[in-house]
């Protein structure tokens, strides 16, 4: 080893020998001092009260240890309850959703179920209603053109909308209402009758209630009276051809209202039953100015109660009664919308309804009610 390296070993462990010789020397300074204090009554006092102010220290903490403890455990059981209740509500929250859920699923499967036999009930009623129509239609055929009388009585039968309710008058008196099948009284329809029906037959822009973008409700004064009898002149003589091969007609009368359950309807009258039969199976369902026709039979209608009101005129010589609408005689207040008939002139008179021809058949009795108050005092005169 070199002097160098021996040497810095040597002051090592000198310095190591004189660290160890002071320590040594403290340590019994250090004891001969607990000694010393050991030895003093008033140290002893002193350790005495420093144990039992730790063990006051450690019986403290245990304390609230436990303290804490127990606050914690009433909290967890708080919490433990509301929990509880928390799953409670939501269990018992689940079971109503669910019962819910089978509750609608349930009145979804009945109300499915229902509809279901609806739907089968309908198309069975359908199916009835078809054949039923199907053998009317035959029934209709042989009576109108091989002249079978068998089936007259039964085709003669009426139909009724609602059986429970009380007759609609104005289908009563006019064969139209303008609730139609959604009229909460009864339409009485006869499954053939010398009456026809022909609902919105002629069609005329001056019978419309359109509004017009630019002339409002005044549109209709661009047609004067003129146009539309012309028009309908054109219209009659046009189908008069083809009702006439039918039979031999008594009276046909054309509506001129507004209302869409009169507007252009048309009453054709037969004098034969046959006849009216023929014509209902030719002309229903054939299109006519690219529309449909739909014929109906009505019963036989009163023509002095369909028309819009009446003004009787009395002759007292010849006690005669002419009845005249009062449209006719613009008098009428409800117009164009007017649920009572307004009828169009048929050109050359023909197939009009005479009033003075079918009043001279009625007894005095009708007259009288038939009449206004004016007639009444002419005809008591004539009695006088």
């Amino acid at each position: 080893m070199r002097h160098r390296e021996w040497r810095k070993l040597f002051k090592k462990r000198r310095r190591k020998a004189i660290r160890q010789k002071a320590a040594q020397a403290q340590s019994r300074l250090e004891a001969e001092e607990n000694e010393r204090k050991l030895a003093c009554p008033e140290y002893q006092l002193h350790l005495v009260e420093q144990e039992r102010q730790e063990q006051i220290a450690a019986n403290r903490e245990t304390l609230e240890r436990a303290l804490q403890n127990a606050i914690w455990l009433e909290e967890e059981h708080k919490a433990q309850q509301k929990f509880e209740t928390l799953r409670r509500k939501e269990e018992a929250k689940e079971q109503e959703e669910k019962e819910k859920r089978e509750r609608i699923l349930k009145e979804f499967e009945e109300r499915e179920s229902e509809l279901k036999q609806a739907k089968a009930e309908r198309l069975k009623q359908q199916e009835l209603v078809r054949r039923m129509l199907y053998e009317r239609h035959v029934k209709l055929q042989e009576f109108a053109v091989t002249g079978v009388d068998e089936y007259l009585n039964e085709l003669q039968t009426i139909h009724n909308t609602r059986i429970d309710a009380d007759d609609c008058k104005f289908f009563l008196k006019t064969g139209a209402c303008r609730h139609g099948y959604r009229c909460i009284g009864n339409h009485p329809t006869p499954g053939v009758s010398k009456v026809i029906l022909v609902p919105n037959f002629f069609s005329h822009p001056a019978l419309e209630q359109k509004v017009h973008a630019e002339y409002g409700q005044d549109a209709r004064l661009e047609f004067d009276e003129e146009e539309l009898q012309n028009c309908f002149n054109d219209f009659f003589r046009d189908i008069i051809v083809e009702f006439e091969a039918f039979g031999k007609i008594q009276h046909i009368l054309a509506c001129r209202n507004s209302g869409t359950h009169l507007r252009g309807s048309v009453y054709i009258e037969y004098e034969l039953l046959r006849n009216a039969a023929a014509a209902y199976l030719r002309m229903n369902g054939r299109f006519y100015a690219k529309k449909q026709l739909h014929v109906e039979f009505r019963s036989p209608i009163v023509w002095p109660a369909a028309v819009c009101g009446f003004v009787a005129s009395c002759n007292v010589k010849h006690c005669r009664i002419e009845i005249t609408g009062l449209f006719e005689l613009k008098r009428c207040q409800k117009g164009a919308g007017c649920n009572f008939l307004h009828i169009l002139k048929n050109p050359d008179h023909r197939y009009v309804y005479n009033h003075f021809q079918e009043s001279r058949s009625l007894r005095k009795e009708d007259v009288v009610h038939l009449a206004t108050p004016l007639v009444e005092k002419y005809c008591s005169l004539v009695v006088h």
